[in-house]
């Protein structure tokens, strides 16, 4: 996953994130892209060699459920 591509979702519409979402073949609802916009915002540059942190894993997870957030992020680590 490309640094531009994390940028132009930061500045995508929560409408168009649920279209390129589902262009990826995952589903997610705008009231779910609400709650997850700020974790997205929060995105550093060492997340790419050091991982997500734990805290925004969780954070994530609760609002998707493990199976959905576990594909969400798959889809970051392609």
């Amino acid at each position: 996953m490309s640094i531009q591509f994390l940028q132009q979702l930061a500045q995508s519409s929560d409408k168009e994130i649920v279209a390129i979402a589902r262009e990826e073949g995952f589903d997610i609802t705008t009231s779910e892209v609400k709650k997850l916009r700020p974790y997205l915002e929060q995105f550093t540059f060492s997340w790419l060699f050091l991982g997500i942190p734990k805290d925004i894993l969780v954070e994530v997870e609760a609002v998707l459920g493990r199976k959905r957030s576990r594909q969400l992020i798959a889809l970051f680590t392609k």
